[in-house]
């Protein structure tokens, strides 16, 4: 939990966005998960493979920094990244220098997984991101903003591209 100085209690109308950006944010996860289902894979598997590909360039793909970025403890990850190696989706390479240092990397398998899931992530922040948006502005007191990006959202029926 962050240590804020604004430990102000909510308002109603703050009450209303955080519901509702946690309701946009599970239904994102939520449509992900069935479009993982029904690939045949397993929503969680698909989470580790997209760690993997989505972590930094200057991180090493490590268990631990893994399960760090997916909130997992430790024999939780291990035990996820059994079944992700039987599976074929990564493989596990030990350093030459120390043994001990094991980290992962992707096979084909996962990386068409994460091809077949990447258009319907895209497509489904497409047309709910705007939503999303509003709902972290207006909990956030940046109400002008969410009004400014809800009418930019109708203008372009959802679909605006990101600037450079």
């Amino acid at each position: 939990m962050s240590k804020g100085k604004n430990l102000r209690p909510l308002t109603e109308p703050e009450y209303l966005a955080l519901g509702e950006f946690r309701y946009q944010l599970r239904r994102y996860l939520r449509h992900m998960e069935e479009a993982t289902r029904a690939l045949g894979a397993n929503p969680q598997q698909y989470q580790l493979v997209l760690a993997v590909k989505g972590l930094p360039r200057d991180m090493s793909p490590t268990i631990s920094r893994l399960a760090e970025r997916m909130q997992l403890n430790h024999n939780s990850m291990v035990e996820l990244v059994d079944r992700c190696e039987e599976n074929g989706l990564v493989r596990r390479n030990r350093s030459d220098n120390d043994r001990r240092q094991v980290t992962l990397s992707l096979t084909q398998e996962g990386e068409g997984l994460l091809r077949k899931l990447g258009a319907a992530a895209r497509q489904e922040l497409r047309d709910m991101g705007p939503s999303l948006v509003e709902s972290v502005l207006r909990l956030t007191g940046e109400k002008r903003a969410a009004k400014e990006a809800v009418a930019a959202s109708k203008r372009t029926g959802g679909n605006k591209k990101p600037g450079p």
